[in-house]
């Protein structure tokens, strides 16, 4: 996908409203392909990171990241505040969606 505004950079695009059904199936297949591929990698990544974080790796990660928020960044403290279930979006979230069930149930009861 061609980035910012460049005119002709968005020239050769063709939408796929004017592909024939042949056209989309390929595209499909190739983008499948791709998916299947970045998923693969993923988990190997996954896999990998799950064996190399030890107890101690993860006992002195979290030692450098409470330093970290302690001395004034925020990105670290926020990365705390998140692990430790404190974020105020998800309190929101979470809140807005125990209302909404209590809302369905009274509709259920005839309110």
């Amino acid at each position: 996908m061609p980035r910012g505004d460049n005119p002709n950079s968005r020239n050769n695009l063709i939408v796929n409203s004017e592909r024939t059904p042949k056209e989309r199936k390929k595209q499909a297949q190739k983008a499948g392909v791709e998916s299947g591929k970045a998923r693969a990698l993923k988990k190997t990544l996954n896999e990998s990171l799950k064996e190399l974080c030890t107890p101690e790796v993860l006992e002195e990660l979290n030692q450098r990241l409470i330093q970290m928020a302690r001395r004034g960044n925020l990105k670290a403290y926020e990365i705390l505040r998140d692990g430790l279930g404190e974020n105020p979006k998800d309190k929101i979230s979470k809140e807005q969606l125990k209302l909404r069930k209590q809302e369905l149930e009274q509709k259920k009861e005839g309110w």
